[in-house]
């Protein structure tokens, strides 16, 4: 596909972020064709360039710009390297701004007014700016300050409805909050542009987690709003319906869900199971199904238990049931509804970082007119300084220059200073210098490395 077809050519975008929800919702708009100019300073890098998982898992040399956590939340950008701590790097950002459209950062709610450059100020520059900010709990407000990452926001609005009723409450096993929040971003930002087509006008987006996370709860908010109700965690069960839960197959760790939510349905379930303990003579209704929900589990998984998940999810999808197998990360890559869509895409990395080919999650939805994909792959620290600085700003190569020698901007590189600084932060033991698998097993980073990793590019 043309790039000139993308919804979003033609619109520049200033980034500066660090973490995960911002960077992935500007990866998507460029994706969709926005010029992306990540700003990042090699002293103070991102912090998801010392995460991994690295390639076979070795760090390697160029450790920070071989993790797949970043790398996968930094497509379809351009890199430029600046110091926003300089006057000069801020005289520049000023300036990128003034020949751009929109800037987004995630900064504490003080750092950008300390640096001379929030929205009252940039405006100045750009009347019809777009300017977002995204922050834990926004600009306003008693928590305004305090920091806000995935975790925290999800314990402060959904953890105390997951779990088992007996434990602790649980966080899930990815960071859900900052995917929902870079999906949140990517809409606020899409109707801002749409607002100034129509009217000329930029504007602030002021824009929070912890609020952009809330809706997720909707239901439980409503009960305790109209019925001073509160739900309780229930595990994989259904609070209203039944039976829902997760269930054994034949294999180790093989697993389905299943929800069955008439009686109808249930119906149905049970002549296909042909078994006079499930029969709908017994717990024909939902009410009685509920009560006796243990019971029915032990059943259910007496009848799985004989199948493969795929099997099982077969039987039950052919009579209109909602159900699916507990896929794993492997089963995803190869998984054919996947491909049929051509969901995952194979970027080729440029060959500084020395990764090769690698797989990464694309856009969920497919557009027939202008659909959208994988621009570029995450260039190296710093890469694009030079179209940045000469064709962008103007800037000849005595001025480029200086200002490598003054280290306002900087390229490829991240000192082994900053490495020990963010390393300070990191599990005892964690070195990403090293290409040492060993030092992986020693920070308890050991991750299941597939063999046969070659095997899945081929297949894929």
């Amino acid at each position: 596909m043309n790039n000139k077809s993308l919804p979003l050519q033609g619109v520049r975008i200033i980034e500066t972020s660090d973490i995960l929800a911002l960077p992935m919702a500007m990866s998507i708009l460029g994706d969709m064709g926005a010029e992306i100019i990540h700003v990042e300073y090699a002293q103070r890098p991102n912090f998801y360039r010392f995460l991994g998982p690295f390639p076979e898992g070795d760090p390697g040399i160029n450790w920070h710009d071989r993790s797949g956590a970043f790398n996968g939340s930094h497509r379809s950008k351009k890199r430029f390297s600046l110091n926003l701590s300089e006057d000069s790097g801020r005289d520049l950002f000023k300036h990128l701004v003034s020949i751009s459209d929109i800037v987004a950062e995630n900064f504490s709610a003080r750092v950008m007014t300390n640096l001379g450059l929030n929205y009252e100020q940039l405006k100045e520059i750009k009347p019809d700016l777009i300017m977002l900010s995204n922050s834990g709990y926004g600009h306003s407000g008693p928590w305004k300050d305090y920091v806000g990452m995935a975790q925290v926001i999800e314990a402060a609005t959904t953890s105390h409805l997951t779990g088992f009723p007996d434990k602790t409450p649980s966080k899930a096993g990815q960071s859900i909050m900052d995917l929902v929040v870079a999906w949140n971003i990517v809409s606020a930002i899409t109707m801002a542009l749409f607002h100034r087509n129509k009217t000329g006008e930029g504007q602030w987006i002021d824009h929070s987690m912890l609020e952009a996370c809330t809706p997720i709860i909707s239901s439980p908010l409503l009960d305790v709003a109209h019925n001073d109700k509160y739900i309780q965690r229930n595990g994989n069960r259904h609070n209203t319906y039944a039976p829902q839960g997760c269930y054994p197959c034949k294999g180790d760790d093989e697993w389905f869900v299943l929800t069955i939510k008439t009686d109808a349905e249930w119906e149905k379930f049970c002549e296909l199971v042909d078994n006079e303990s499930l029969l709908p003579n017994k717990y024909p209704k939902n009410d009685d199904r509920v009560t006796n929900h243990e019971e029915i589990d032990n059943e259910i998984k007496n009848w799985s238990k004989n199948f493969s998940k795929q099997e099982v999810v077969e039987k039950l999808q052919s009579i209109n049931i909602a159900a699916a197998p507990v896929n794993n990360s492997r089963d995803l890559l190869l998984d054919k509804q996947y491909k049929h869509r051509e969901f995952f895409q194979q970027v080729d990395h440029f060959e500084e970082t020395n990764i090769g080919k690698r797989i990464y999650s694309g856009l969920p939805f497919n557009m027939s007119k202008t659909n959208g994909f994988i621009q570029n792959p995450t260039a190296p620290l710093g890469f694009h300084n030079s179209y940045v600085l000469s064709e962008l700003l103007g800037l000849d190569e005595d001025n480029i220059l200086d200002l490598e020698d003054d280290e306002v901007v900087s390229e490829y590189k991240i000192g082994s200073e900053v490495q020990d600084m963010r390393v300070g932060n990191m599990p005892a033991g964690y070195k990403p210098a090293s290409p040492s698998n060993q030092s992986l097993i020693d920070r308890g980073d050991v991750r299941k490395n597939d063999t046969n990793y070659k095997n899945i590019i081929e297949e894929f």
